[in-house]
C-alpha cells in the first residue's frame, strides 16, 4: 500500500512540477521544506515547518512570534489569508498558555476572537501575545498581528480550556 502511495504522489508531484509557474513553484518548495522541518523535529507540526515559525518566551512572560509570508499563504490580493493570521494567532497565544503551564497540563483553544485591521503584506508577519487571565480552568489571551514595520494588521483573543497533558504527546 505504501509503495502505491508514494507511486501515486511521484506522479502528482512530477505532472504538477510540469505545470508549475513560479508562485507554484515557491508553494511547493515551501511545502516539502515544511515537511522536511517536521521529519527532522525541527518544527512540531508541519504548519509551523511551512510558515518557518520561530517564537518565544519573553522576559516578560509574553510570546512573540513570526512567519514568513510566502505565495502559500497569500489570498488572490495578494494579502495574507485571513484564516492564515487567525491560525497564527491561535497558535502564538496557545503557545504562550502552554509555556506558562505546569508540565502535566496543556491548554486547547475553547474561544477566538479576530478583527482584521488592516491588509497584512510584506515578507513576514508578528504576533505578540499576552496572558490577561489565568484562572485552574480557563485562561484568557490577547494578542497583536503586526506587518513587519509594526503596524497592526489584526486583534485577537482567546479563552484556552486547561487540560491534563495526554499521555501520548
Amino acid at each position: 500500500m505504501n509503495e502505491d502511495k508514494k507511486y501515486h504522489i511521484k506522479r502528482l508531484l512530477a505532472d504538477t512540477l510540469a505545470q508549475a509557474g513560479s508562485d507554484d513553484l515557491d508553494a511547493l518548495e515551501k511545502l516539502l521544506q515544511g515537511i522536511r522541518s517536521k521529519q527532522n523535529k525541527k518544527s512540531k507540526t508541519y504548519l509551523n515547518g511551512v510558515l518557518n515559525y520561530q517564537g518565544q518566551l519573553t522576559e516578560d512572560k509574553k510570546y512573540e512570534a513570526e512567519i514568513e509570508l510566502t505565495p502559500f499563504v497569500l489570498n488572490p490580493l495578494k494579502i495574507v489569508h485571513g484564516g492564515i493570521t487567525a491560525t497564527f494567532a491561535d497558535t502564538v497565544m496557545g503557545t504562550l498558555v502552554n509555556e506558562l503551564l505546569p508540565e502535566n497540563k496543556r491548554c486547547v483553544t475553547s474561544e477566538l476572537k479576530l478583527n482584521y485591521l488592516k491588509p497584512a503584506t510584506g515578507s513576514k508577519l508578528k504576533c505578540k501575545a499576552e496572558l490577561v487571565h489565568r484562572g485552574s480552568h480557563i485562561c484568557f489571551v490577547t494578542a497583536n498581528i503586526l506587518t513587519e514595520d509594526e503596524e497592526i494588521a489584526a486583534y485577537a483573543a482567546g479563552s484556552f480550556f486547561i487540560i491534563s497533558k495526554p499521555e501520548r504527546i
